[in-house]
Parts: structure tokens; sequence; C-alpha cells
């Protein structure tokens, strides 16, 4: 395992290194994953819908892992906890619970990709039963707000957080959605965040403006900056998140397809050293 201090453990997105994440071979996988290891990275996280397409099971990622020193602490995602199908978003949650316990993941995060939400008591209750179903299998859930969706900023995320009172229950940070979410950075509620409710921060960067040329989904997948090379304030964002005195899992996530080309050999410790350049 990494030995690195707290301060400089690193967790990659996996995803982040492939041109493309959702068509994933066998090779870019396994070779992402000796990229990651040799970098000095303490761990990954790996979308499980990606050993399908990579022709491999849990059994052979967890075998991977230790062979290459690599922990697995976000289990990423869970899209269907605001189905109406309650059925169907508790078969999402008994599987993602399964992979994360098979990995030795500790963090479970949320998300929607729908344009907009069921109402808020709907939406509180839904999330309250993901949290439930979460803590039966040791997991804590963060949920991640994203622009371009139903929860697209941090107010939305802390007033379902507050409402549905789960104690398993905090807040991924994204860099790139910070400071994309509609209004800009949020600081003033950031500060009011308890610590223990900050539980993980992807490190990513963006351009003081949207792209003329593409839309916001487009650039998030594809156009993300390595941090300090975009308009991030990361000394004011970590710092207001640190000073709070969480100790979260950092998790850079840059989406870049000039760096993917690159190849993960080349992506990893790029994006590992601009990390630690704005890292606290």
């Amino acid at each position: 395992m990494n030995t690195a201090s707290s301060s400089e453990e690193l967790v990659m997105s996996l995803g982040t290194l492939c041109v493309n994440p959702f068509e994933l071979s066998f090779d870019e996988l396994d070779s992402s994953l000796q990229a990651t290891a040799a970098a000095g990275y303490s761990g990954i996280s790996v979308w499980p819908f990606v050993l399908g397409t990579a022709g491999v099971d849990v059994a052979w990622l967890v075998d991977r892992l230790q062979e290459l020193g690599l922990n697995h602490p976000v289990a990423e995602a869970a899209f269907g906890w605001l189905n109406s199908d309650r059925d169907a978003a508790a078969g999402e949650v008994a599987y993602l619970s399964e992979y994360a316990s098979a990995v030795g993941s500790r963090e479970l995060v949320a998300v929607t990709m729908e344009p907009s939400l069921p109402p808020m008591d709907d939406v509180v209750a839904r999330f309250r039963t993901l949290c439930q179903g979460a803590a039966e299998a040791g997991l804590q859930v963060s949920v991640e707000f994203l622009p371009w969706t139903g929860i697209p900023d941090l107010a939305t995320a802390w007033e379902i957080l507050q409402r549905a009172d789960c104690d398993n229950s905090g807040i991924m940070v994204d860099t790139w959605h910070w400071y994309r979410q509609p209004g800009g950075p949020n600081t003033d509620l950031l500060r009011q965040i308890p610590a223990e409710k900050l539980r993980v921060v992807q490190l990513c960067d963006a351009t003081a403006e949207l792209p003329n040329d593409m839309d916001i989904a487009t650039e998030t997948m594809t156009a993300r900056l390595l941090p300090g090379e975009g308009a991030v304030d990361f000394a004011e964002v970590l710092g207001i998140i640190t000073g709070s005195g969480a100790t979260p899992i950092w998790f850079p996530e840059v989406f870049s397809a000039p760096l993917a080309a690159a190849g993960p050999q080349t992506m990893a410790p790029q994006v590992l050293n601009a990390s630690r350049s704005v890292m606290p």
C-alpha cells in the first residue's frame, strides 16, 4: 500500500484516464490500474459496469487491486435512488452494496442525471431510504451535485441532507461542479456545513467561462483542466473545507480528451502532481 501521509493520499477516478470510459477494453482497464499504482496514488475508483465491458469480474478486480497495492474507498454511483420504481431502486442499492463490500469501499456516491426533481418531500424520503440501505452495508452516502441536473448546486444537496437527517449522509464537492454551479461558488453556505458532512472532494479545474462551442455536459466529460490551470480558487474552497476540520477523501477527476489521449502512464502522474500542487 502507498504509505504517503493523509495530505498526500489521492484516489484516482479510473474513468478519467480513458478516452472512452464507457467502452473500456481489458488492456485499457489494466494499464490504467498499473499507471495509477506506478504514479503513487493510494487508491482508485472503478465504475462497476466497466468490468463487464473489459471482460472481467469483481473478483478479478479485488485480486488486481491487492497485487498493485491500491485501495478502493469510493463506490460510484447510485443513479436510481430517485426512481419511482422502489423495487428497482432497492435492487441498485443491494448491487452497489455488494460491490462496495467486495472492493472495500466505505463511501457510496449518490447522483441524479434527471433535469428536475420529484417533489422535495419524495426526494428526502427516497434519499433516507438510500442511506438506510447503505448503512446496513456499513456505507456512508455522499450526494454529488451536478449543475445541469435536478441537484444543480450545493444548496440543493444540503437541503436534502438536512431534511433527511441521516447520520451516514454527506456531500461530495467536485471543484468543477463547484465552480460551474448556478450562481457560482457558494462560500457562505460551504462554511456552514459541518466537517463530518464533507467527506469526498474531487479535484479538477475549469475555464473562467463555458467554451462557446460546447454545452456544459460535453465540457464536464471532455474539457476539464488540471487543478491549478483554470479559474477555480482552490485556496478558498479547500481552505474552507479543511479549515472546518474535515478530512475528506481527495479524489482527482479530470475528464480531459487531450490528456486521456496521451495515455494513462502520462496522464496519471500529471493529475497527481497538479492535484498535490493545490492541496492544503
